[in-house]
């Protein structure tokens, strides 16, 4: 029995699509994980001073006032997420400007004890008008960190907070520290 090209092809292709859509879900899947692994941000954000040392921290590595100052926080490594995060991390720092806020990035190996508390990157810090942490985790959540999955945008035009919002159950691509 001989099986022709085109029935070879019938039955090739599919089976080709399916293993391949099924290698990138299994790829993209191995890529997200959970922005606080440890639990090390949920335990540190239920300290009763967790605002007051994020702010310490930050006001210490860049000895500047935190009022309308959005930290943009990164590390020295080399990270696949990083990169794939850096349009969307662009766009946030667009929008900062607009709304006449200003800008920092620092590396968290720069701030002693920051890694021990915020244990992925990239991150973001918000801080209102008032210097107060408003906003502090990922940009986004889910497969590679996009801006269609931003979750911290509603948080960048915050005036005055009453507290910080940490979004600990996100998942994502993060680099871990």
């Amino acid at each position: 029995m001989k099986v022709s090209h085109k029935a070879l092809l019938v039955i090739i292709v599919p089976l080709w699509l399916m293993i391949s859509l099924i290698g990138l879900f299994y790829a993209s899947k191995s890529s997200e994980k959970p922005f606080d692994p440890t639990y090390a941000l949920y335990y540190a954000a239920n300290q009763p001073d967790f605002d007051s040392q994020i702010n310490n921290m930050l006001f210490g590595a860049l000895h500047a006032s935190l009022n309308n100052v959005v930290v943009h926080i990164t590390s020295k490594s080399d990270c696949l997420c990083q990169l794939t995060a850096s349009r969307h991390i662009k766009s946030i720092k667009n929008a900062v400007e607009t709304m006449g806020k200003k800008n920092e990035t620092v590396y968290i190996e720069n701030i002693i004890g920051l890694s021990n508390i915020l244990t992925s990157t990239p991150a973001i810090a918000v801080f209102d008008a008032h210097g107060n942490l408003s906003y502090l985790g990922p940009y986004s959540t889910g497969i590679g960190c996009l801006s269609s999955n931003g979750t911290v945008e509603p948080y960048l035009a915050s005036k005055n907070t009453f507290g910080a919002i940490i979004p600990l159950e996100s998942t994502g691509c993060y680099c871990q520290v």
